[in-house]
Order: structure tokens, then C-alpha cells, then sequence
């Protein structure tokens, strides 16, 4: 009988144990990087004013991003994002290294951006902002009522 007690006794506290382990587990975040930015090591052997767009794609793989424009810029970009629970994710940090280069394809400048150098703008916007003011669906459905032709009601067309 004791043995039966102190082995129910066990079981519960190892179902409590995981239980706890398991609600512990779940509060804390889930970090995942996005994107790829060279090392350090890497990108020491970029040098303004020697290396062009071909050598820097040896060096360092294509960039996530180029200039729109023209290609005269390259950008790798790497993002930390964190998520928390049922929480939205959250950039925690992003950098940007960015490789300039002149009109005949030459390194001008290598520069490195933190997300302490930005600001956060949205990229990704699906609303069209519409010129003048909105009508709700009420005047959209009676201001049509005014615009029908009573020829069209009884099928009867209108001589010019």
C-alpha cells in the first residue's frame, strides 16, 4: 500500500514538474534571424577603390537588395526577430551593410548600419489612400437610386 501511495506521489509530481517546465517553456521567446550580412573577416578584404561589383560577389555573394534606380548600391540586410507568446513578432535588430559603388563599377564606400541609425518605416502598406471624402454605404446605395433612367425600368428606349 505504501509503495502504491509513493509511487502515485511520483507520478504526480513528474506530471507537475513537465506541466511547469512546459508553461515555463512557452513564456520565452522565439528569436529567428532573417537575411545575411559578411563577417568582419569577410569583409576586410573589400577594399574602396580596387575592388569591383564581380570581385565584391566572390567575396561577399550577392546582396538581399540593390539600388532601384541603378545598381550602384548593394544591400545585405539581416534582421533579429523576436516573438514572445501571442505576441507580434518584434525586430529587436537589424543591420545593414552597405556597398557603394561608382559609375564604372568600383568600390567607393563600404558603410555599416544598426537599427539605432534608422527609423522604422512600413514597407508593405495595403491601403490606397482615396483623394476627396469617403462615402459610407448608405449614400453609395441612395445616391445610385437617383442616377437610374425610368426608360431602363419599363424597357423602353429613348428615341434621339
Amino acid at each position: 500500500m505504501a509503495s502504491r501511495r509513493s509511487c502515485r506521489t511520483a507520478c504526480a509530481a513528474l506530471a507537475a514538474t513537465l506541466a511547469l517546465g512546459g508553461v515555463l517553456g512557452a513564456c520565452a521567446p522565439i528569436t529567428r534571424i532573417h537575411g545575411y550580412v559578411p563577417s568582419e573577416a569577410d569583409l576586410a578584404q573589400v577594399q574602396p577603390g580596387v575592388d569591383d561589383m564581380f570581385s565584391v560577389e566572390e567575396k561577399l555573394g550577392r546582396p538581399s537588395a540593390s539600388g532601384l534606380l541603378r545598381e550602384s548600391d548593394w544591400y545585405y540586410v539581416q534582421s533579429t526577430v523576436s516573438t514572445l507568446a501571442f505576441n507580434p513578432p518584434r525586430v529587436v535588430d537589424r543591420t545593414v551593410l552597405a556597398v557603394s559603388f561608382d559609375e564604372n563599377g568600383v568600390v567607393e564606400s563600404v558603410n555599416r548600419y544598426g537599427i539605432e541609425d534608422g527609423r522604422i518605416i512600413n514597407l508593405t502598406t495595403r491601403v490606397t489612400q482615396t483623394g476627396g471624402r469617403q462615402m459610407g454605404v448608405l449614400e453609395q446605395l441612395f445616391g445610385n437610386i437617383l442616377n437610374i433612367d425610368p426608360a431602363q425600368l419599363t424597357g423602353q428606349a429613348q428615341q434621339p
